[in-house]
């Protein structure tokens, strides 16, 4: 499984799944939450979200993607900076681990992430990017072959390039975004010859994730992993110091 950095509006990203930072709600926030609704279709994501009705921190579920160039959009419920001592950069990693495996039960191949909790969150960016990391990495992936965490505007490039970060710009050179291979491509082939039948297909694959994720113990461990992540990182960050 490859893992890019690149700089892009993740809403023209066109991949398998594309990740939204959520709420508990599932309602629509600012930031990469509204750019994501509106493009997608502000209607009928907020009614799919609607019949979901919540999702809880660390978690993720999974929707149609509507007018995105995507199948999925997976709803990935983070946590606010309180103060550290909340558990806050541990669930952070659960949501992207939980994103991870929702995508790879849909047989999705390809995934895009935003840097979740770097905006309005309030979370330090170079603990939230390390643990984006690292969670991304530290993912035993069945169907998922690529990996992108996009990056929008270039104060965030710049400083992960100070960190000796590769990051590639994908706002005039998409082509790491497409892959003949994958799902995506696939389900657009049968939305053409027959839409009924391509949504059946979508809303199989999303009624298997969310049957896994019903499951408390998948949940926990999908959990208890992101507190694993979080702490290496966490006590790397300081040795680093």
């Amino acid at each position: 499984m490859t893992f890019d950095v690149v700089q892009n509006d993740i809403t023209n990203m066109s991949v398998d799944a594309i990740v939204l930072p959520a709420n508990e709600k599932l309602r629509e926030g600012s930031g990469t939450s509204r750019a994501i609704f509106g493009k997608a279709g502000r209607k009928e994501l907020t009614r799919a979200c609607k019949e979901l009705r919540s999702c809880r921190v660390g978690e993720a579920v999974p929707t149609r993607a509507f007018n995105l160039d995507a199948n999925y959009i997976i709803h990935a419920v983070v946590p606010k900076w309180i103060d550290g001592g909340h558990n806050e950069y541990e669930y952070l990693s659960a949501a992207y681990l939980s994103a991870l495996k929702v995508a790879d039960i849909m047989n999705c191949q390809s995934i895009a992430f935003p840097l979740l909790a770097s905006g309005n969150n309030g979370f330090d960016l170079n603990l939230a990017f390390e643990i984006a990391k690292e969670s991304i990495t530290a993912f035993v992936a069945n169907n998922l072959k690529n990996v992108y965490l996009v990056i929008y505007g270039d104060t965030i490039a710049t400083f992960l390039q100070g960190k000796g970060v590769t990051v590639i710009n994908l706002q005039h050179d998409d082509k790491l975004c497409k892959d003949d291979g994958s799902l995506k491509n696939i389900l657009v082939q049968l939305y053409d010859e027959g839409k009924e039948l391509a949504i059946k297909v979508l809303e199989d694959e999303i009624a298997n994730a969310i049957e896994y994720l019903k499951d408390p113990e998948n949940r926990k461990q999908l959990v208890d992993k992101g507190f694993v992540i979080a702490k290496f990182v966490i006590n790397l960050t300081k040795k680093m110091k």
